[in-house]
């Protein structure tokens, strides 16, 4: 294999390491669909947490990175998706299938993910059509980035994503506010342990606080705020939604850095739900059978 190979191959990991930190968290932004009795903080977010989830979902995933005076870059994935209900100690399985970038089509990765704050590691693999092969990732896979992939310029992570479980975090109702001409709470979250001077135990640039906009209409939650420990906005993430059967799906999500004002756009289109998808489909050996099977 040639050197200019086995940094495709490199590559190629990287991505569907990127994508490990995003797509464990995309389907579980959710609503509840009613209204609390009364505006209680911990309440509110509890409720919106232990909402029910869809058992299954095929759908399109299409990102667009925006920066200032660059080109954008675009990427999208056919993704499959399990609800493991705690099965086998998993949270979720899921696989991607790369659609585009032309060059990558074709790629696919499978993950076989735990609960968050699980101590098993996720099982993952990646299969490479160039080569032939599927590979297992292991963790060092993850811990290098390229300034030529397709998220290299992603401002979304695995973190603004997930929903975070109530407990970890102290909450507080900080006042009303209309946006979209509704009427939405705004609820300060803070993790519950901080290190000095506001930041995480863990360090890195996780934020200090989150401010979610939720509408009281329907307990959807329609903005994200993301703060460091200087008080200053580190994200602003905008939610939309739709109605499919008896659940309401996140549509589009837009999350703007307000500095730099670059801009990463994840929409979901061709979404299937409940469709009784067995679990067996969720092997390695379905990685070179692309994406056309589950539609």
């Amino acid at each position: 294999m040639t050197q200019a190979n086995l940094m495709g191959d490199e590559r190629m990991v990287v991505i569907n390491g990127q994508l490990l930190r995003l797509f464990g968290a995309v389907l579980l932004l959710f609503s509840v669909g009613s209204a609390v009795a009364a505006p209680d903080a911990t309440a509110i977010m509890e409720k919106i947490y232990q909402a029910a989830r869809v058992e299954d979902q095929v759908s399109t995933l299409s990102f667009s990175f925006h920066k200032p005076e660059t080109q954008i870059r675009r990427a999208g994935y056919t993704m499959v998706w399990k609800d493991m209900k705690g099965k086998g100690e998993y949270d979720n399985k899921a696989i991607f299938f790369t659609e585009f970038p032309i060059a990558r089509k074709g790629i696919a990765y499978l993950g076989w993910l735990h609960p968050m704050g699980s101590d098993k590691k996720n099982e993952e693999w990646i299969y490479l059509p160039e080569l032939g092969m599927t590979r297992r990732i292991v963790p060092r896979d993850h811990a290098h980035s390229n300034e030529d992939d397709e998220f290299a310029g992603s401002l979304l992570t695995h973190g603004h994503l997930e929903p975070r479980p109530p407990r970890l975090d102290d909450h507080r109702l900080l006042e009303e506010k209309i946006l979209n001409e509704q009427a939405h709470y705004l609820i300060e979250s803070k993790p519950a342990h901080l290190g000095h001077g506001g930041h995480h135990n863990h360090g890195g640039d996780s934020p200090a606080k989150r401010v979610s906009w939720i509408g009281k209409a329907g307990l959807r939650i329609n903005r994200i705020q993301f703060f460091d420990g200087h008080d200053d906005i580190q994200l602003d993430m905008k939610i939309e939604w739709r109605k499919q059967g008896d659940y309401w799906l996140w549509s589009r999500i837009e999350a703007t850095h307000p500095e730099t004002q670059a801009l990463t756009v994840l929409e979901i289109t061709d979404v299937r739900i409940n469709a009784g998808i067995s679990e067996r489909m969720f092997h390695k050996r379905n990685l070179d059978k692309g994406s056309a099977r589950f539609r």
